[in-house]
């Protein structure tokens, strides 16, 4: 009588086992329903998916998450459906296809430099790093955009890059020849956001050839904001004692 009670018990908890090892496997595996909670429109619910996908990459790292990139892609596209306002997982999102490495998702991040909260958030910069250096031509031409914003975050989206690229060797000399060329023209841009990032930008990108350029802006640029700030030559100045060493 013992041994059977035994035996049943030792079945029950191997069947326990069983089932707590296939939960843990579901937690760390992408799942349809997680696919299908992505690309609804219950916010709270794709803010859960998106803390376990953060979890699946610290886990197994960014291979994991290439079942997930389609849904977040869609994810990302309805986000920026909604109103600017109720966008409460858009960096989430932009943080966890950033964290995939995966080229579908280069349009997708080219296009979030036109929104707030896109060029400007880091983990942008982090994922362009991610892909590989095939993505500079594409943001070096983000910085002609026809859009401001675009222009702009394009500039501050590759300022991040330079910062984060640990390596030191993400951007060929071409680029960064090419980048700071750019980044020189929009210094004249007539949106006042594109000639502050830019300025930002060559912190990373400009030499002893563009001080120059940065010191007539230092004395010379016209933008006030509403306080009676000269934004342009604040951040000009700022950028001027980078390049000079001081």
């Amino acid at each position: 009588m013992l041994k059977s009670v035994s035996f049943k018990i030792a079945v029950l908890m191997s069947l326990a086992l069983l089932l707590f090892a296939g939960a843990v496997s579901a937690q760390g595996t992408f799942t349809d329903a997680d696919a299908k909670t992505l690309v609804g429109s219950d916010s709270d619910a794709i803010s859960e998916v998106l803390y376990k996908l953060s979890d699946v990459y610290e886990a197994k790292g960014k291979d994991a998450l290439k079942p997930a990139v389609p849904a977040l892609i869609t994810c990302l596209e309805n986000e920026l459906k909604i109103p600017e306002d109720e966008r409460w997982n858009l960096v989430d999102i932009v943080k966890v296809l950033s964290m995939t490495g995966d080229e579908r998702a280069i349009p997708s991040m080219l296009n979030i430099m036109s929104f707030m909260w896109g060029g400007g958030n880091p983990f942008t910069a982090q994922g362009f790093l991610k892909i590989g250096n095939k993505v500079v031509k594409d943001i070096a031409d983000s910085l002609s955009s026809t859009n401001p914003e675009t222009r702009g975050r394009a500039a501050l989206t590759l300022h991040n890059m330079k910062k984060f690229d640990e390596t030191g060797s993400f951007f060929k000399a071409n680029d960064l020849n090419t980048i700071k060329g750019i980044l020189l023209k929009n210094l004249e841009d007539e949106a006042v956001n594109v000639r502050i990032y830019s300025v930002t930008a060559l912190r990373s990108f400009g030499d002893n050839s563009v001080i120059p350029k940065l010191e007539w802006l230092e004395k010379n640029d016209a933008h006030k904001d509403s306080g009676g700030t000269y934004e342009v030559r604040i951040e000009a100045t700022e950028t001027l004692k980078i390049l000079k060493g001081n």
